[in-house]
């Protein structure tokens, strides 16, 4: 007797908030959607907490309990939301399920449960692991995903720390570290403190870095550690550095599912997969990818338009032109003290820039000959909530005139944009 599936339109394996975002978006679209969620769900949240207690800091000290408290508040927010999805529609399953192919539907084999779906989405969270070469000395070393384990020993003051500059969360894991009294050194592979970063933001954020009194080392990626004397050494481009712990968020990859190796064997091991622009997936074109899985730094809230992207695009027609998402005008941050916000622009020969530095912090904005605004940095108290101002205008075509009206506010970040565009405005009119 043939097995019986429970039939629905989009399959979705999550374990992360844009999981669960499509889920949402994708019922009330009137599609029947299981959501499927792993046992271990994103571990990235203490690290975030820890971020967020970090960045007000008094005296070198941090709340652990409170910290693992929140923690705790946060696990029981996610079955909250995943009652509320299942209230809403959502066959909400949690559990390593066995991921299966038949024909064009995608099938999936949890327990007692059979299911089938036209689509599948995989929003799986991700990890990062610790070096091979770590396992040759006792240095402690984490990633955000272990940091948790913080909690039980806390940061001693003096102590050494390495912190491998992979991403924008190592970098405000190490401000945090800095700001408990530890010797924190961070080490960047390429030319600059950070991958992806404008020329200008790069040195911004290495110099705010610095006024911290963190080291930081260029072209430098840690390689090797030795124990001499009871001491370990790490290795950091052309010298040997002594440390006490290393944090790094390298090799950052997605949790396949169980099965997804005899489905796609040369997958495994793949850090980004490639995507069409309605982010398919190689394999399949009714398999879809978000978040971890297609590689970058992990920034949630890229990875939730991309979910949504995903539902939007599975609405329409075949022939109809997917709405596509725009990497490049999505804003993203380094928290900190003095957080650095960056949206759109780049490095094009071709557009115009403004630049202003004042006590406040630092801002530079970019336009087109035509005076629309391509893209801004910022470095200043409120960069992050001002950066979503300046992606606003952009997705709508705004221009330098439109950021130079903004209304007055108390915020110095909006201040120093509407300044900057103000100059750049002066500028622009010099030049007719």
């Amino acid at each position: 007797m043939a097995a019986c599936y429970e039939q629905h339109d989009w399959i979705i394996l999550g374990g992360t908030a844009a999981g669960r975002l499509a889920a949402q978006q994708a019922t009330r679209s009137g599609l029947r959607v299981a959501l499927i969620e792993p046992l271990e769900p994103e571990t990235r949240p203490w690290a975030e907490l820890l971020v967020s207690q970090g960045a007000a800091l008094a005296a070198g000290t941090i709340d652990w309990r409170s910290l693992q408290r929140q923690a705790q508040w946060h696990d029981r927010l996610w079955g909250d939301q995943r009652a509320a999805l299942a209230a809403g529609g959502v066959d909400c399953l949690v559990g390593d399920g066995l991921l299966m192919r038949h024909r064009n539907q995608w099938r999936v084999q949890l327990g007692d449960r059979l299911l089938a779906g036209r689509r599948c989405l995989l929003a799986l969270p991700g990890r990062s692991t610790v070096p091979l070469w770590t396992e040759q000395a006792p240095v402690t070393a984490y990633t955000p995903d272990t940091i948790a384990q913080l909690a039980h020993r806390g940061v001693r003051p003096g102590e050494r720390w390495l912190v491998t500059a992979d991403s924008p969360m190592a970098i405000e894991l190490a401000q945090v570290l800095r700001g408990l009294g530890a010797q924190v050194t961070l080490a960047a592979a390429g030319d600059r403190v950070l991958g992806g970063l404008p020329a200008a933001a790069a040195e911004w954020l290495q110099a705010e870095l610095e006024a911290q009194a963190i080291e930081v080392i260029l072209r430098a990626a840690p390689q090797q550690c030795k124990v001499l004397e009871g001491q370990t050494w790490i290795q950091v481009g052309d010298r040997a550095r002594e440390v006490d712990c290393l944090l790094t968020d390298g090799n950052y990859q997605a949790l396949l599912p169980k099965g997804f190796e005899q489905l796609c064997p040369r997958a495994i091991g793949i850090g980004d997969w490639p995507a069409n622009d309605r982010l398919q997936l190689p394999l399949a074109p009714e398999l879809y990818g978000c978040g971890a899985l297609l590689g970058g730094h992990p920034i949630g809230a890229i990875a939730a338009t991309e979910a949504q992207l995903i539902i939007r695009n599975s609405l329409q027609t075949p022939i109809q032109r997917p709405h596509c998402i725009r990497y490049e005008q999505q804003p993203w941050a380094v928290r900190g003290p003095l957080p650095l916000a960056v949206v759109g622009g780049g490095e094009r020969p071709e557009l115009r820039s403004a630049a202003l530095a004042l006590a406040a912090g630092r801002c530079q904005i970019q336009h087109d000959r035509q005076g629309q605004l391509q893209g801004a940095l910022l470095l200043a108290a409120g960069a992050i909530e001002a950066i979503s101002t300046v992606a606003a205008l952009i997705a709508r075509s705004g221009t330098i005139a439109d950021l130079a009206h903004l209304p007055a506010t108390e915020s110095s970040a909006i201040d120093l944009l509407r300044r900057t565009a103000q100059q750049a405005l002066i500028a622009a009119r010099s030049r007719q």
